[in-house]
């Protein structure tokens, strides 16, 4: 073997050495977190006897709707209890994002009553907190959210 075989061998052992069991372990501590906070929301529904039509994680957030008691159920990882929001009274839904300079600071779904009076507001992304390469998706979900729930509202 010449010396560059040699050498790229070496690194490729070293990557499956060290990286490989952390990108492994970074992925099931992902896994367990998802899983606890979909097992917060289910206890929380179960409790609740709520009938949730609609959840969906957002990187270490979750969030849950139930389309029959016009309930809007929030988890945050770090957090241990689930936010549980009456949004009987809502009327719209929509995204605000925030701006610091060019860096956006945060994206949030806001939901208001007949008065704009704001109900509650759901964070999606806050800067220095979510990671900033998920923005454009949690955007996206932010939107969906946004979309899914004025539908709701105008009935």
């Amino acid at each position: 073997m010449n010396h560059v075989s040699e050498s790229a061998l070496v690194v490729g052992i070293l990557l499956l050495i060290f990286i490989v069991p952390v990108y492994v372990v970074a992925r099931l501590s992902r896994k367990k977190r998802q899983a606890k906070l979909i097992e917060q929301l289910q206890t929380v529904v179960s409790s609740h006897q709520l009938d949730l039509t609609h959840s969906e994680l957002l990187d270490n957030k979750i969030i849950g709707w139930s389309k029959e008691d016009k309930m809007l159920l929030f988890a945050v990882h770090h957090d241990d209890g689930v936010i549980i929001n009456d949004l009987s009274a809502a009327s719209r839904a929509y995204v605000i994002r925030n701006m610091n300079g060019s860096a956006v600071k945060s994206v949030m779904l806001q939901i208001a009553d007949n008065n704009n009076m704001i109900l509650c507001g759901i964070p999606f992304y806050e800067q220095f907190t979510d990671n900033e390469l998920k923005l454009k998706r949690l955007e996206t979900q932010a939107r969906d959210w946004e979309q899914l729930l004025n539908v709701h509202f105008k009935r």
